[in-house]
């Protein structure tokens, strides 16, 4: 259908409502953030039944469900009711006010910050970069909804010496929700039938590398979903879904059910290949001969990144929102032709392709369904109250009007968004929701200043001040970077403090490898120099690695485990692996700690908006 339709988005009284937040890091949670404060105001939340999330949107799409959980349960300290007045605005607002904090203190950078968990992500089969992340969304987001108890010196404590406090975790198990006059175990499905206030089913999205599928985690089951109707749409996958409640778990099974945590899904939704670890776990899978499976999972993306398959041929969803953040083909005037920049480019093609045939072929089963869908490259119609960005939304450089487009191109990546940024995203994805919803009178009449991100709309108005591009403009031109944002959004005066600092790290690093050099000076022969030395050691590390990559496989085995037995037995060969582990991660965590106290700071402050409600 068309999705541009001039008809109302409204949810029959027979209808299954289902909301699809795509994948896109913290981009795609703020833009989220938007959509949800819209729906909110059109009255829709509240007919949610159910919430599918990848990546970037699972991790606020999870922190959304805690706080619906308390509304719907009467659970929250404010005595808020999902019949109170303006209750689900209220919900969001929080949401936004809070999330946005959250981001702020740069979980990307606050991941290196503890030097013990540093050393034990480097040297650890059990603990990964995507470990440490599920840790810091369960501290920075969901562990203050879902225990509002400040932080004691004592939790503190076992965060920094790694001790493990399952008390304070979220447990999938733990997630349902059940509102006041209802059964422990109730079928949802059945109760959104005639309920006023739905109950949405948390569908967190991730892909399993062994087979390749679509893997969810919901409050019920983990595994490769199954439709509910599986007599019609048999499963057959050598990983089928597994219900917690199921008598014939195996004493593992239940074990591993038992302490998968709300975080730990969102950390596996949101596992960018190459840059985080799979997210692994074992004992659901036991093979007849005794072996296990290690089910490896990573972002949600890999398979559906809009998060539709969950809605269309798992839920049969009627009426459905698609709120679209991911990423799309950039267009480039004058690609590079160097081999790497020609491999890139082709990997984006090819994940373009994969998107557009994947939409369409949703689209193509959706006849008899209403669904909304709209991307960030989307455009809205500006009104005096609410200014549209600026066109075109192909490309866009400092010298063109292009802020659509340079939205779009904002980085996907986990450390501080500054309220430029975030600001812009909310609005972005409040207004067009707004538009392709189809209720765009409710955007001629002035704001009503619940919304923080509306502060942004005197940053959209500004126009260019002598001859130099608008404000908003110049920090959406910084922020497509990964680093370094705040010396290029300081110009000139940024470039030479950036020269200044990079000498200063050089000069540091100079004296580190001379001050080496010299307390191993009287082993090294005073007839080889220091280059030749040097590249008589790469040169042999790259032979034996050649040679050792090239051993037969049972070889290679026992070779492996001829080196673990040395490691372990002789004492000086395993102290001089923790040198360089304890220095390595000391040298992250000082590195951390300079950027968070110093350049995230001073990033935050360049991009902040008034506080000031918007009039």
């Amino acid at each position: 259908m068309n999705r541009d339709t001039k008809d109302p988005f409204a949810v029959s009284k027979d209808g299954k409502f289902g909301l699809a937040l795509s994948g896109g890091g913290f981009r795609a949670s703020l833009f989220h953030i938007g959509v949800l404060a819209r729906l909110a105001e059109l009255d829709l939340l509240r007919q949610l039944q159910v919430l599918s999330t990848v990546s970037g949107g699972s991790i606020i799409g999870a922190m959304y469900y805690l706080k619906l959980k308390q509304l719907l349960e009467h659970s929250r300290s404010d005595g808020l009711i999902p019949s109170s007045p303006n209750a689900y605005i209220i919900l969001v607002k929080e949401l936004e006010t809070e999330f946005l904090k959250g981001v702020q203190t740069n979980l990307r950078m606050r991941a290196l910050l503890n030097p013990i968990k540093n050393a034990k992500m480097l040297i650890s089969d059990d603990y990964s970069r995507s470990d440490r992340m599920s840790e810091l969304y369960h501290k920075t987001f969901y562990k203050p909804v879902w225990n509002s108890k400040q932080e004691t010196f004592f939790d503190w404590l076992q965060d920094v010496l790694c001790i493990k406090d399952g008390r304070a975790d979220i447990f999938l198990k733990d997630l349902k929700i059940n509102p006041p006059n209802t059964e422990a175990g109730f079928d949802v499905r059945e109760y959104n039938k005639t309920a006023d206030y739905k109950i949405p089913i948390l569908a967190i999205n991730a892909t399993i590398l062994n087979s390749g599928e679509h893997w969810l985690f919901t409050a019920s089951s983990v595994g490769v979903f199954s439709p509910y109707n599986e007599d019609i749409h048999p499963s057959h996958t050598l990983y089928p879904e597994i219900r917690f409640d199921d008598p014939k778990l195996t004493p593992k099974q239940k074990a591993k059910l038992n302490i998968l945590t709300l975080s730990d899904a969102v950390a596996a939704s949101a596992c960018v290949p190459a840059l985080f670890a799979p997210l692994a776990i074992h004992d659901l899978y036991p093979l007849t001969n005794g072996k296990e499976v290690v089910v490896e999972l990573v972002d949600g993306g890999v398979f559906d990144n809009q998060g539709l398959t969950t809605l269309l041929d798992d839920e049969k969803c009627t009426h459905i929102i698609c709120s679209d953040a991911a990423g799309q083909l950039q267009y480039i005037h004058a690609p590079e032709s160097n081999a790497s920049k020609v491999m890139m480019r082709s990997n984006e093609l090819l994940m373009e392709r994969i998107r557009s045939l994947t939409i369409a072929a949703h689209f193509n089963k959706t006849q008899d369904t209403d669904i909304r869908f709209w991307h960030l490259r989307d455009k809205f119609q500006g009104t005096p109250f609410f200014p549209s960005f600026s066109l075109p939304v192909e490309y866009s450089d400092e010298k063109t009007d292009g802020e659509i487009y340079l939205l779009s191109a904002i980085r996907t990546d986990l450390d501080a968004f500054n309220d430029i940024e975030a600001h812009a995203l909310m609005y972005d994805g409040y207004c067009l929701c707004d538009r392709f919803t189809n209720q765009s009178a409710g955007l001629n009449s002035a704001p009503n200043g619940n919304w923080s991100f509306l502060n942004i709309i005197p940053t959209i108005n500004q126009p260019p001040v002598d001859g130099q591009p608008k404000k908003l403009i110049h920090h959406l031109c910084v922020s497509s970077n990964l680093f370094f944002k705040a010396f290029l959004l300081m110009e000139n005066k940024g470039k030479i403090l950036g020269a200044i600092l990079g000498i200063i790290i050089l000069a540091i690093l100079w004296t580190g490898i001379y001050q080496l050099l010299n307390l191993y000076k009287d082993t090294i022969s005073a007839a080889i120099s220091a280059p030749a030395l040097i590249a008589t050691a790469i040169i042999g590390s790259l032979v034996i690695g050649l040679l050792m990559s090239n051993l037969p496989r049972p070889v290679q085995k026992w070779v492996d485990r001829i080196a673990d037995g040395i490691r372990a037995i002789r004492s000086g060969n395993f102290l001089g692996l923790i040198y360089p582990v304890a220095i390595i991660g000391a040298v992250g965590s000082v590195i951390a700690y300079f950027h968070l106290t110093m350049m995230n700071k001073k990033y935050l402050e360049l991009g902040r908006i008034d506080s000031k409600k918007h009039n």
